[in-house]
């Protein structure tokens, strides 16, 4: 101890210490953040990352090593060997990147912290490759005790600084991975330089080649220089490139992808910034346009027939309204319209009547004219609402009411006429509300093994325990939620929330998670998706995110990208009620999922009902003939259990097996230290 100490007080100068310890606290930070971008970053563009975090940090490594050494107390005339000096530089630069490509590599596996191994022994071996090309009239006699103490005083810090970057979840962990690495290079050097003995030796000739100390500080300086500009400026660089990957992202979520035009969530930033901007006295109308039948007209004419209707009636909608109408995709079939300025109906009516007649027009497909219905609901604002969502809910309150009426039919919005639905949408407006008091409650419903009836997994459902109220159903407010668009704030608590209870289980069973339309329609969706799991801890194998057929098809656009990136982070994808949709089989074909869930109407059926039993029974074989697993929704009695176990479904879920049940009431399941019903021990079986 008392050489170590010496060696730093002593042995080396106090202003060489200091300049060591920048250089390297700011390198380190500065490779330490270029590496962290680097596991973000498609493989394409990760290669030509990972080689300049890995320069940066070897170049540290090498400054602060020969920082260090031109501040050494040797009283003997030295200089270095050209050859051996820079190929510690190599040997630096080598070493990082090699042990930075085995971390990237390694995503939570141990290969992380393998990584750090090889860093903080390459940290060693540039320290002897540099010291080997010292050039001084002696002999230096090593302490193999020290050397030792040195190489794996290097490796394990070097371990934990990739622990600490890579496992810890904090604002600080940057700093203290680059502590950690600074710590190894400095255990490194010091601790081997504490154990070596320099005995003078009057017969070595210096060699004439070898580089002055004066050199050798410019080559340090301009080294230090170098990581400096060459690591601020790449940090700069993906800043300014993520700012505008951001701002396109951003832009590309709040608009619909096969129109352009703004999607529901821009349209409902925009009303609230209208009426923030104008405190609510600006007047100005809000309505919609809902297509009539436009679902029989994808059935009959195909997908591409409705997306070149919903195309031509947007562009419709641009060449007939004013320049300053603010328009938008509100729905699968509806489209949405600001207007500003107008105060009074029969001043809207005169617009919407013209735009009606305008976009009713027939439009052709492959020769044909395909007729179009549009019904139409109002509000004005400040006269029927001053919030945004209250706006929405009363227009959507006027839309319903047309779309009862005859076709063609346009209606504002009536205090009167429209109680009911007034009554609804006063429990929209209410479950801002609700979410932050904590009225709304995770509920789990069993998941089990048809074959020996072993739980595997459980999936999330979501109850409203109102005030006032009390239990409202999910088929009362969740229309209500994605009318609003206050869906995509609920779905991410309820994703939160569930993944943040699993992992607190003993076991670990798969969590199951609905993800509504308006969610899967969102850019940002998988980036939040990886944000919950980092922050909650929770493995992305045990997630199952459920998507309906609807909702694919209203994001057919989408769905594609995101499911892909969803897969890419490990998370398993499911389809809900399989079979209720216009086109099942074909949305199977097209999107990678692991898992399709039959819908309990073709269960409830069981046995007794040959469609129903038709239906399952080639449900199951279309699952085991893809390679996707089938479960079974709605099991109610002994004999629907039996059937399905007797014709090869492996998995179901339902009241046979007990109610969903909070969180706190299957604790003893969860947290059962006996054997755990793993799905994938049965995957062969699909």
């Amino acid at each position: 101890m008392d050489a170590l100490i010496s060696c730093l007080t002593v042995d080396h100068t106090h202003r060489s210490i200091a300049a060591a310890l920048f250089v390297a606290f700011v390198g380190c930070y500065l490779a330490v953040s270029l590496v962290g971008r680097v596991r973000l970053l498609p493989l394409v563009h990760s290669w030509l990352w990972l080689i300049l975090a890995g320069i940066v940090g070897g170049m540290t490594i090498w400054c602060t090593h020969f920082i260090a050494m031109l501040g050494y107390n040797l009283s003997l005339p030295h200089s270095f060997d050209p050859f051996m000096t820079f190929l510690s530089l190599g040997a630096a630069i080598a070493a990082t990147t090699f042990g930075m490509l085995i971390v990237c590599s390694g995503g939570k596996t141990l290969l992380v912290e393998a990584g750090g191994l090889v860093f903080g022994l390459g940290i060693g071996l540039m320290h002897f490759i540099g010291m080997a090309g010292y050039n001084v009239p002696a002999q230096f006699v090593w302490s193999s005790d020290y050397v030792a103490a040195s190489l794996i005083l290097g490796a394990v810090v070097g371990l934990a600084s990739s622990s600490a970057a890579n496992r810890i979840h904090r604002r600080f962990n940057k700093a203290l991975a680059s502590a950690l690495v600074v710590l190894a290079i400095f255990a490194v050097h010091m601790v081997s330089l504490a154990g070596l003995t320099v005995v003078p030796d009057g017969t070595i000739q210096m060699p004439g080649t070898g580089l002055q100390p004066q050199t050798m500080t410019f080559f340090a300086a301009q080294a230090a220089g170098m990581v400096m500009v060459l690591g601020l400026g790449l940090l700069m660089l993906d800043a300014k490139n993520r700012e505008i990957v951001s701002s396109q992202l951003h832009r590309a979520s709040a608009h619909d992808a096969l129109t352009g035009l703004p999607n529901r969530r821009a349209l409902i930033e925009e009303l609230q910034r209208t009426l923030d901007e104008t405190r609510g006295e600006l007047p100005f109308a809000v309505g919609f346009l809902d297509i009539k039948g436009f679902k029989e007209i994808n059935v009959v004419h195909g997908n591409a027939a409705g997306d070149h209707i919903l195309g031509t009636i947007a562009q419709s909608l641009i060449g007939v309204l004013p320049g300053d109408a603010f328009i938008a995709r509100a729905g699968n079939d509806e489209f949405a319209v600001l207007l500003r300025g107008y105060r009074y109906r029969q001043d809207v009516l005169k617009v919407c009547r013209r735009v009606m007649h305008e976009i009713s027009r027939p439009i052709d497909w492959n020769g044909n004219g395909i007729e179009i219905v549009v019904h139409a609901g109002c509000a004005l604002s400040p006269a029927d609402g001053r919030i945004a969502d209250e706006l929405v809910a009363r227009v959507d309150a006027a839309l319903l009411r047309a779309k009862r009426g005859k076709a063609g039919e346009l209606a504002f919005y009536d205090n009167e006429l429209d109680h009911g639905e007034r009554q609804m949408n006063a429990l929209a407006l209410d479950m801002r509300r609700a979410l932050e008091d904590g009225e709304f409650r995770l509920f789990y419903q069993q998941q089990h093994l048809t074959e020996d009836r072993t739980i595997f997994g459980f999936e999330v459902l979501l109850r409203w325990f109102h005030r006032d109220h009390g239990l409202i159903p999910p088929d009362d407010f969740i229309p209500l939620a994605e009318k609003t668009g206050f869906i995509s704030t609920l779905g991410e608590w309820v994703l939160r929330e569930a993944c943040a209870d699993a992992v607190g289980w003993k076991q670990p069973y798969q969590v199951g998670v609905n993800v509504a339309a308006q969610q899967l329609a969102d850019l940002h969706f998988p980036e939040k998706v990886a944000d919950i799991l980092r922050q909650t801890g929770l493995p992305a194998d045990r997630l199952e995110l459920e998507f309906t057929e609807s909702g694919i098809v209203e994001n057919v656009h989408r769905a594609h990208e995101t499911f892909t990136r969803l897969k890419a982070l490990g998370v398993k994808i499911a389809m809900d009620d399989f079979g209720t949709g216009y086109s099942s089989l074909a949305t199977l074909q097209q999107f990678p999922f692991n898992k399709i869930k039959i819908d309990r109407s073709f269960v409830s059926g069981l046995p007794q009902d040959t469609l129903s039993a038709a239906i399952v029974r080639s449900t199951v074989i279309i699952g085991k003939s893809l390679g996707l697993r089938v479960l079974a929704e709605g099991v109610e009695t002994e004999e629907q259990l039996e059937f399905l176990r007797r014709e090869g479904c492996p998995r179901a879920q339902g009241y046979y097996f007990g109610k969903p049940k909070p969180r706190d009431e299957i604790e003893d399941i969860v947290n059962d230290d006996g054997v755990f019903g793993e799905p994938d021990s049965e995957m062969a079986a699909h």
